[in-house]
């Protein structure tokens, strides 16, 4: 598997929050604290099968 930079579609990402990112990853569609939230605000926008993940704190350390 290709590792797949995010850091320009997660540089505005709300910290801590799920993310539901489009299926191509070029855009955050929707998002919340809550998952369930999120992705029902992304199927809402018309995004079938978003990809979901938590946005990290401001203080990680991604490697």
């Amino acid at each position: 598997m290709t590792p797949i930079d995010l850091t320009k579609v997660l540089k505005d990402a709300p910290q801590g929050e799920w993310l539901a990112l489009s299926f191509s990853l070029d855009r955050i569609v929707a998002h919340s604290p809550d998952l369930s939230e999120a992705k029902e605000a992304a199927h809402q926008l018309g995004e079938k099968m978003p990809i979901m993940m938590k946005a990290p704190p401001p203080h990680a350390m991604i490697i």
